[in-house]
């Protein structure tokens, strides 16, 4: 069963312009080093647009076949060792471009997959 991690945050006012970069690079750092992440099933970045509470919040989903994949992914890249450590330069949580007060992490689980609209 596939789950995912799910990580929701606001840009740090006045940064809009480097955090626009600095995820725009990450992406392009992380599809040409995909090899790095084989567990990652996908992954998929968002901001919430209209309507209601939270407009513009910002939302990253990483999709793993399993919470097996996603606790092996977690250790290996504990304390970003080797290629990880070129990951962490890369990584905008580390660039001081988005509000990590009020973030949220959770982990979702899928349910009915053989339903979805694919």
């Amino acid at each position: 069963m596939a789950i995912f991690e799910a990580e929701s945050y606001y840009v740090t006012e006045g940064k809009h312009e480097e955090y626009t970069a600095a995820m725009r690079d990450f992406l392009e750092w992380v599809n040409a080093n995909r090899e790095l992440f084989p567990e990652w099933k996908s992954l998929r970045y968002f901001e919430k647009y209209i309507a209601g509470e939270e407009t513009d919040r910002h939302f990253i989903v990483w999709e793993y076949e399993s919470l097996a994949a996603f606790e092996a992914y977690k250790k290996r890249r504990a304390n970003y060792d080797g290629a990880y450590e070129e990951y962490k330069k890369h990584d905008p949580y580390h660039q001081g471009v988005f509000q990590t007060t009020g973030m949220k992490v959770e982990i979702w689980k899928e349910l009915e997959r053989e339903l979805w609209l694919t």
